[in-house]
């Protein structure tokens, strides 16, 4: 019987059977890995971009709500009444309204942060508001920009509509410009979140960006109906619009607002290091952070000044309506109420600006013309929150006559009256940024409780 030839696999064979199979594993392996992290947006097993996070929000079955994808346009749009496109920034809650074809997230802010005379008379890039809300090398522009944290690295160029809209059935974006980081809102962004059925119609007026052929300026009123602003000597709301690029990270958050997205978080341990409207708590009263400087930070009392339990009424006194730590409330802010303050030692003079605008000039960086250094103040038309408390005095001076002052009157906004009328008052002040956070969580629930700084604790050892 003849034997069975037995064939044997060389050892070279072998070998280049087992390199082709984990080169085909390697290879697979790697395109999968490459698409699951391109997928679920991890460029570390640690980091997640929140573009990616957010997309993950699409709605598929009702495209009039929810995040909407265009297949045209390749963008996404927040429709609707939707709750879960809140951000937290450099201590302003936004609101997402889409995504665009390259990943970039377009928010616009929740409330109104100032009051400003517009300057729509030679458009909108000619505007004071474009210049408040820009930094550029023009002077005293960019306050709002200058606010935001880190916008250098976050902030894209936000792209706005610029056509001008004479009749609401025709509300296009034909023209549109990415020339500024920050924007106001347009009537095209307006109606693409849904106009008044949208998250955008919150109860409150806002303005905005898009004018008609006469240069006046629409705005959304308490019911979300759209009104035109013919005038344009009327200071308005601002609630900017920003860009925050496709490579910015979350930090945290799921887009509700008790739970934000959060893509910029530091260590809170002294006042310096605290946000934008965060609170802090001083004796029995409680104050808004509204400027940030290097080594003071900015207050302002987030109601009016009380005496014995009922709001202080008081005229602004004087000769003139040039704010002064001699005038009646001048004098009373830096004697009686600054005196009363258990940190009154950290409280830095400052400046506080006293420069008359005209009806021919309404631009807010003429106020910076003339100023007083006294240790507390009044708030100025351009700071931030300053009508957010009503039926009080401001340091504008007015433009009618020399005892002419501006006021927040009982509706939220600027009204010149007399300086022997009474109104309430609302102290603003800086303090020493190196005072020590020993408490608190910044909110109106739990506020920052202050204590010494370390130079005072080194001294008092």
């Amino acid at each position: 019987m003849a034997k069975r030839r037995v064939l044997k696999l060389t050892p070279i064979l072998i070998t280049l059977n087992i390199l082709v199979l984990f080169l085909i594993v390697m290879f697979y392996s790697t395109r999968l890995l490459k698409y699951y992290l391109k997928e679920h947006g991890r460029k570390s097993e640690e980091t997640v971009l929140l573009v990616n996070e957010i997309k993950k929000h699409q709605s598929y079955l009702d495209e009039t709500k929810g995040l909407v994808y265009n297949e045209e346009k390749k963008n996404y749009t927040y429709k609707g009444e939707v709750n879960d496109n809140y951000l937290y920034y450099s201590g302003f809650m936004f609101r997402i309204l889409g995504i665009d074809s390259e990943d970039n997230i377009k928010l616009v802010s929740e409330d109104n942060v100032t009051l400003l005379y517009p300057g729509f008379n030679n458009g909108y890039e000619s505007s004071y508001v474009n210049k408040w809300l820009n930094s550029s090398e023009e002077k005293y522009s960019g306050v709002f920009e200058n606010t935001l944290i880190n916008a250098g690295g976050l902030l894209n160029n936000t792209t706005y509509c610029m056509d001008s809209i004479d009749d609401l059935s025709k509300i296009v974006c034909e023209e549109s410009s990415d020339k500024y980081k920050i924007t106001l809102l347009s009537l095209y962004d307006f109606k693409s979140s849904g106009g008044k059925a949208s998250f955008l119609n919150n109860g409150t007026t806002f303005n905005l960006g898009t004018l008609n052929s006469s240069n006046q300026n629409y705005f959304v009123n308490e019911s979300g109906e759209i009104s035109l602003n013919n005038k344009t000597s009327r200071a308005i709301t601002i609630k900017p619009v920003i860009t925050i690029n496709s490579g910015a990270e979350l930090v945290g958050g799921n887009g509700k607002k008790n739970n934000p997205y959060i893509i910029e978080k530091h260590d809170v341990k002294v006042l310096a290091d605290t946000y934008i409207n965060n609170i802090i708590k001083i004796d029995n009263s409680t104050y808004k952070v509204i400027e940030i400087e290097e080594d003071k930070v900015k207050l302002t009392s987030t109601d009016a000044l009380k005496e014995k339990d009922e709001k202080l009424s008081i005229s602004f006194g004087g000769s003139n309506s040039a704010y002064s730590a001699s005038n009646t409330v001048g004098s009373y802010l830096n004697k009686t109420f600054l005196n009363s303050l258990s940190v009154k030692d950290s409280v830095i003079s400052s400046d506080y600006y006293t420069g008359v605008l005209s009806l021919d000039n309404l631009d807010y960086s003429k106020t910076y013309n003339s100023k007083v250094n006294t240790k507390v103040g009044l708030l100025n038309i351009g700071d931030l929150y300053i009508n957010e408390v009503n039926n009080v005095f401001t340091i504008l001076r007015g433009m009618e006559a020399t005892n002419i002052i501006n006021v927040i009157n009982e509706n939220g906004n600027l009204f010149a009256d007399s300086i022997t009328s009474k109104y309430n008052v609302r102290p603003t002040f800086y303090l020493d940024g190196k005072l020590n956070i020993i408490k608190g969580e910044g909110t109106m629930s739990s506020p920052y409780e202050l204590g010494v700084n370390n130079e005072k604790e080194t001294k008092e050892e």
